[in-house]
Formats: C-alpha cells, structure tokens, sequence
C-alpha cells in the first residue's frame, strides 16, 4: 500500500475536530536583515512554511512551522512517547492507517487518564499532531515531505544542515540538522520503514519509502566520512503526462504524437541524459501510450514507474539480508521476465550485465524501454559497448529510436528539453558503424525544436501496419491534434489521461471530438487548477 504524503491529515481532524477558532503555530517573526520570499500553507492550521532571504550572505532558508510546545509540554510529550512506544502493533505494516490512527489516539487518551491530568482542547491538537506525525509519519522530515513544492531531501552528514530541492527556489538550506545519536538512529528507522536493515557492516541501502519515494541511506562513517547520510527522491502521486510534457515544453504534439506511434507497433526506445535530465519522468510517461490490454513488465531497483495499466507486473530488485537470503539483481528479473511473455519490457535504469540480455530480447522481437546515464549519443554508444555492459554493435542496431534529454536553465528557472531525437537504422556494411538518423534537434535560442529530416521509421511503422505511408502519415497529424486537443482543454491527470488514450485505441474510427466527448462523460471530468510552477522543473 503506497501512503501519499500527509496522508494522516485527514484522519487527525477526524479525531481533533473543528479547529478553526485555534491558532496552532505563530507567525515567523523575521530577523533583522531577513525578508520573507515565499509562505504558503502545507495543511492548515497544522503546517506552514516560510522561505527567508538573508540579505547579508544572500542565503535562501526553508522553514517548516508546526504547532509550539513550551518546555513544561514538551516534557509532557517525551513521557507519553515512552508509554507509546510500547504499543508495538503501529509498526506493523499490514494493519491500515485508519486502524493505526484508532489504536494510537485509544492508546494515548488511556494514558492522559492515567496521569490525571487536563489537557485543553488546542494542547491536545498539538500533541495529536505531533503523535501522528511521528508514529504515523516518519518523523522530523514529515513536514517536508508534505510539501509538494519539494523533490529532493538531503541530509549530508552529522551536525550538516538539511537541504532541500525546491521546485522554484531550488537548492535550499533547511531548519533541521542532526548530531551524530539522533542521524544514525533516524536513519535505523527511515531503513526499517521499509522493510530493510541497516548497519556498520551493511552501511549502504536503496529502499523505497511507504509513498513510494526514493531513499539511499548511508550509515557511519566507513564509507561517507562525515557521518550517516541520506538522500529522498519524493514520488510524485500525479506523475506527468504526454499532456505535461507538451504543456512544459518538454517536447511538441508532433513528437509525441511520433513517440505514440512508435510505441504502438512495438519498437524499441532508449531515453539518455545526464543526472536530473528527466529521464525516468519522461519514460513514465510516454508508457501511457502502450496499448491497453498488452502486457507490459518493469523492472527498477526501487520503484520509480507509475502506470494505470492491469495487465502489468512491477518488478523490484532485493538485497540479500543474511546468509539464508539471495540477492536477487536486475539481471535475475530481467531473465525471469522473458519467461512471462511481456509484449513490453521496461527497465529503470540499464546500468549492467541486464543490459547484454535486454538488447537480446530486443532482437528476439519485444519492446524494449530503458533509460541510460550519457550526455549524448556517443557516450551512450560508448557505454553501451565497453563494461560493465558490454553490448556488442551488432545487437545495439535493434534499437529504434534513442531521445537525449538535457537540463536547461531560463530565468531562473529549470527546465527539461529534448537535445535530440534520434533514430538508429542499423549498421553500415562498410565501416561497421551505426547508421543514425537526426530527426529533431532542439534550439536553445528560440526555445523550439527543428525537424531536420525525414522520419525514416514511419516507413517501417506503415509496414508493421501494412498501409501505405500516407496513411501513416495522416495517422501521425491525428494524434498530434488529438494531444493538441487534450491540451487546450486542460486534460492532465494521469488517470483521464490514460484514460482518453485507451479510448482512442478502442475507437479507432470516431472522430476525435467525439472520443473526447464521450471519454469525459464516463469519467465525469471536471477541470482542475493547474499551476505550472508546481511542475516546471520536474521535466
């Protein structure tokens, strides 16, 4: 069960009740030098958060502001943890969040009853915050991971402050650090959350949080010197669309429409980049294109791909814990896939010896995506030959078609773009080198992509088809303006997206509007606010 963040906010009121009349947490008051460059509210009246400016160093602060406790409260607090901490069954993953919230708010009313002591009613909502953010939560960085501003969590070492990524500020120094007792038995919990171990003698664990974001997690000093270390890729809840990618900029309707077309008959699909490309965002969600009913395998060393699709198995690796246990890798998922009869197999990131066996089934005929660390084309080549891959030249010509995904920096702001978009059209006889074909390259200066050529894999898209090439052509302008469509209308959850695109397959002859139409009735579509900030640096 994936938990969103801020999950229990909901199930604290229902135990708080109307808290309307309370003031749970003051007003940050600013420092001389200081001026308040954003604030907005995570989950009123419990959580709010201000970003400062110090106009001195010129240094960007993040602050989560829960409710106050006054010293005498807090020692109040620290008992009834103790007490709580016996009530064994809250750590206990199968029992529901609505179960868990029963048993701790049961549990903690016995115990204030046995103290004998009178809580107020805005005292008492405090507390229950606290105790849900902790027993329910994972603790201390809760209030950040609510944030849905933030991506990225890190915590670099004892007595280090926190830093997070902010989608409009980015890099920001947090309020929060840890000394060396606090980071190490944190971390402990962070690992046990989900399901792992961590120690001296096992000190590095990639995990996969409860709302399913990313953990790497570091423990001692053994192999990061300044002390334990942890780093959160937040899961997005709403992953991006198509419709995000047009929306951003990211790529045009035409691409996409491209992409689509491409997917549908089963050709292969590399997505290279350099760190915070965008790659596994892009991936994600060009895989909504797969048609409806094919089967489709993914397979990641934590959970990164988010689909609405039945027909799918998502596969994760497993670190061996003991001698008894066996590890089971990327390779050994992979080998076990194409066992399965997958019409589509999707690997997270092709980074070893998988890879040798991923392009053998792109020979043998399935569909393969995959992303890859390279800043362009010739270094993914260059990788894909040399180790720990290894793929030899003659089977890398299976691969269709390979996009090279930048990080791009305008006012300010991140943005993500396509450098290119390339199509592999096998090897020449002569030399023995890859025959690449450029379709689209990307102007920095216009912000626009240029098609450079002819797309030759319509040819083999109208053969997979067997219609002529015009008609596949035509086939490309549809489903360019049925995205177009989408967009202007304002269509971009992940669900009435995939939705609209499933409609599509199965009405391959209505008009468009008419799918749109009838597609928004069934799903009793109603426009949502779209702020395009709260996204903008995600692709």
């Amino acid at each position: 069960m994936t938990l969103k963040p801020g999950f229990f906010f909901p199930l604290l009121e229902k135990y708080v009740g109307d808290l309307s009349k309370f003031n749970l947490i003051e007003d940050w008051k600013v420092k001389e030098n200081e001026e308040i460059l954003k604030e907005y509210w995570i989950y009123k009246p419990f959580l709010k958060v201000v970003i400062t400016f110090n106009k001195i160093n010129a240094e960007k602060m993040y602050i989560a502001i829960e409710p106050m406790l006054v010293d005498e409260e807090v020692k109040l607090l620290d008992e009834i943890y103790k007490d709580l901490e016996d009530v064994l069954i809250l750590k206990d993953i199968s029992v529901s969040p609505e179960t868990k919230a029963e048993i701790l708010v049961s549990t903690y009313n016995e115990i204030v009853r046995e103290y004998g002591v009178i809580i107020s009613k805005k005292l008492n909502a405090k507390y229950m915050y606290y105790l849900f953010r902790d027993f329910l939560g994972i603790g201390v960085i809760e209030p950040i991971m609510d944030d849905p501003y933030i991506e990225d969590i890190h915590c670099d070492g004892y007595d280090i402050p926190v830093y997070v990524y902010h989608k409009e500020f980015g890099n920001i120094k947090t309020y929060l650090k840890f000394d060396q007792d606090a980071l190490d038995r944190y971390i402990q919990a962070l690992v046990q959350i989900c399901n792992k171990h961590i120690s001296h003698g096992n000190p590095i664990v990639d995990a996969t949080l409860p709302d399913g974001s990313r953990l790497q997690a570091t423990y001692g000093k053994d192999v990061t010197p300044r002390g334990s270390s942890f780093t959160i890729r937040k899961f997005s809840e709403d992953p991006l669309t198509p419709i995000d990618l047009l929306r951003l900029g990211t790529y045009t309707a035409e691409q996409l429409a491209y992409f689509w077309m491409v997917i549908e008959s089963k050709m292969s699909m590399l997505i290279i980049g350099e760190t915070a490309s965008g790659k596994t965002t892009t991936l994600n969600s060009l895989l909504m294109f797969i048609p409806p009913e094919a089967k489709i395998v993914s397979i990641e060393d934590t959970r990164e791909i988010a689909l609405m699709h039945e027909n799918w198995v998502a596969e994760v690796t497993r670190q061996a814990i003991g001698e008894e246990e066996k590890e089971i890798d990327m390779y050994d998922l992979l080998k076990t896939s194409l066992r399965q009869r997958p019409d589509y197999i999707v690997v997270g990131e092709v980074r070893g010896k998988e890879a040798q066996t991923l392009f053998q089934a792109m020979s043998t005929g399935h569909a393969c995506y995959a992303t890859l660390h390279a800043g362009d084309i010739q270094q993914a080549i260059y990788r894909l030959e040399n180790e720990p891959l290894n793929v030899p030249r003659s089977m890398i010509q299976f691969l269709d078609l390979i996009l090279v995904q930048i990080q791009w920096t305008k006012g300010g702001v991140k943005k993500r773009r396509a450098r290119g978009v390339y199509e592999v059209l096998g090897i020449d006889p002569a030399d023995k080198n890859l025959l690449i074909n450029e379709v689209y390259i990307w102007d920095p200066y216009r912000d626009s992509y240029i098609l450079t050529g002819v797309i030759k894999k319509l040819e083999k898209i109208a053969m997979i088809k067997g219609e002529e090439i015009e008609d596949t052509m035509m086939e490309l302008e549809r489903r360019k303006e049925f995205l177009s469509r989408l967009n202007e209308i304002g269509i971009r959850n992940f669900k009435d997206v995939t939705s609209m695109i499933h409609a599509y397959y199965r009405n391959p002859e209505m008009e468009i509007d008419e799918i749109i139409e009838d597609t928004l009735k069934k799903i009793s579509w109603k426009k949502e606010e779209h702020k395009i900030d709260v996204y903008s640096s995600l692709v």
